[in-house]
């Protein structure tokens, strides 16, 4: 009896023991890449010097299956990479394992569910505006995580999700790209968050046809244009505990079209024309963020039924105005000009319904504007 239990317990043990070794996906706890995907099936090996290894990284995506790692090793790879199974696709370190698309096409494009890409620098897409791109992604629950995306393109977009939804983009750099750091169009449920977006030919983030979106916890600086775009279609989107500074033309803009967003809880200063811009929306919520050091922070045109509501407005040369907008409402902000206890007013213009030439001065109020400025805190990554 004993001896049989004791054969049963050892048969247990390997089982356990089998499970643990094909299940446990982390090569190290602390290593980040690792962290972040799970691997069931083999792994595949690129570059390197042990025996069998491609010398490819398409080659080695072609023979694996779903469920496989595709890991590769520093160095160089000259190629355009089309995914299109469920893999992880990873980097040995993102500061030396280079994917050049030799100026040609999108350098990294997924077309199946699930894919995980971690660890690499993906570089020189080819320069078709909104059509090449570091990484395109055309397909849902992809995770693109501690990667390097830069140089894409005179026109060239870092990552563009295209009818891609249900992703997550997270801590990576994205710099110097020609145009987004972040392009996406037709997409829904995508998550953004902890990146370093800067130095891109136009704007941090672009989000046009796409809904219920997050943009969270992103520090956006530096680009030729502005932070994040709201563009026609982008509606229920959420901006959110981002840093945005140093951006020419605005912060945030959203545009014709772009209703119902939230944009709560950012920091945005230091950007030279506007904090905030909206033009031709509808139903959009500015809450609780801080606006500093802008020629106008907040300017509506065209544009209804906004919430601005419990920011500070600090240090700018017009804290806010609007034109030809109406049935705004401005809730409890602070301002830094501001002093005493009556109401804040703050200048507009409209033109008359029945004459559209005639533009006559307008004024909204602030009714009961905060003294002290809030405690806004960005989140920690």
């Amino acid at each position: 009896m004993q001896a049989s239990l004791y054969k049963k317990g050892m048969v247990f043990a390997v089982i356990v023991l089998i499970a643990g070794i094909i299940v446990i996906p982390s090569i190290s706890g602390d290593d980040p890449v690792f962290d972040n995907f799970t691997s069931f099936g083999s792994t595949l090996y690129v570059g390197g010097t042990g025996p069998g290894n491609y010398t490819c990284i398409q080659d080695a995506v072609d023979n694996s299956s779903d469920g496989d790692t595709v890991f590769v090793y520093m160095g160089i790879y000259y190629e355009n990479v089309i995914i299109n199974r469920t893999i992880n696709l990873i980097g040995d370190d993102k500061n030396t394992t280079i994917v050049d698309g030799g100026a040609m096409d999108d350098v990294i494009s997924i077309y199946a569910n699930g894919v995980t890409i971690s660890g690499f620098t993906v570089q020189n897409s080819g320069n078709a505006p909104m059509i090449d791109a570091g990484i395109e992604i055309h397909s849902n629950y992809n995770k693109i995580i501690g990667n390097i995306v830069s140089n894409n393109g005179d026109y060239g977009v870092g990552i563009y999700l295209n009818e891609s939804s249900n992703n997550t983009i997270n801590n990576n750099q994205m710099y110097e790209n020609g145009n987004e750091g972040i392009y996406l169009e037709g997409s829904m449920n995508n998550l953004i968050q902890n990146n370093d977006i800067f130095n891109n030919g136009h704007c941090s983030v672009v989000i046009s046809y796409s809904s219920y979106n997050t943009v969270i916890n992103n520090n956006m600086y530096k680009n030729h244009d502005a932070g994040v775009s709201l563009w026609t279609g982008a509606t229920h989107n959420e901006i959110a505990f981002n840093t945005m500074h140093d951006l020419p033309y605005s912060g945030v803009g959203i545009w014709w079209g772009a209703d119902d967003n939230s944009i709560h809880d950012n920091h945005l200063y230091n950007n030279p024309l506007y904090g905030v811009k909206i033009l031709d929306a509808k139903r959009n919520v500015i809450e609780h963020n801080t606006i500093s050091g802008s020629d106008k922070g907040i300017i509506l045109s065209h544009s209804s039924f906004t919430i601005i509501k419990r920011n500070n407005f600090i240090d700018n040369n017009c804290h806010a105005m609007f034109e030809n907008s109406s049935i705004n409402r401005w809730i409890r902000n602070h301002w830094d000009d501001h002093i005493g206890l009556r109401p804040k007013r703050i200048d507009g213009e409209i033109c008359l319904p029945w004459n559209q030439t005639k533009i006559i001065q307008w004024i909204n109020f602030d009714w009961f504007p905060k003294r002290e400025p809030y405690k806004i805190q960005s989140r920690k990554r």
